[in-house]
């Protein structure tokens, strides 16, 4: 059984991985609101994964992914499996959702942030994987998921998407980049 940590385990898809991974019979340490990004590298140390399901939307988001992506390569935990957003998938080679023309103005500094983080975890020596729900959280749970390319009208539930989380941590098949999640 793998040792785990959970940043943002008082979230919906932190709490499901916590409680779906103790299910399995896993230790796992769970990290609510506000430890500060800057205490993750300590906490994270000698475990064997440190999942990241966290969001601060107070602060800038590009600072505030960067630091936590920063503070978990720090770490020396095991794996990193980072809780990502759909609009990083790419819908072609090359192209991601938030590179299409009418993608929201709005909501690109907040996704931009998250490839900041991205992009620290992929200049690092770090075993990581970035795990993004399909388009929407929602639905009924079926027990099964799918990994692969998603599009903003499928959805995944937290309980499906905590059921692929885990499974990619009892059997890792992916490394170093984002795949997508949805409910089967």
């Amino acid at each position: 059984m793998a040792k785990i940590v959970v940043f943002g385990a008082s979230g919906r898809a932190g709490r499901e991985i916590a409680r779906v991974a103790q299910a399995r019979g896993h230790e796992v340490t769970k990290i609510g609101r506000d430890p500060g990004v800057h205490a993750a590298a300590e906490v994270a140390a000698g475990y064997d994964v440190a999942v990241s399901a966290v969001v601060d939307l107070a602060k800038d988001p590009a600072e505030f992914y960067t630091e936590a992506a920063r503070a978990l390569v720090a770490s020396g935990a095991g794996r990193i499996l980072v809780v990502g957003i759909y609009t990083l998938l790419e819908t072609e080679p090359g192209v991601r959702v938030i590179d299409s023309p009418d993608f929201p103005a709005e909501h690109r500094p907040f996704c931009l942030g998250h490839a900041a983080g991205v992009e620290v975890l992929a200049e690092s020596d770090t075993d990581w994987l970035v795990m993004s729900p399909a388009g929407m959280f929602g639905g009924t749970t079926r027990g099964k998921y799918r990994i692969g390319a998603v599009d903003p009208g499928d959805e995944v539930t937290y309980e499906d998407f905590a059921l692929a989380v885990v499974d990619e941590i009892e059997r890792p098949t992916h490394a170093r980049t984002q795949i997508g999640v949805a409910s089967m």
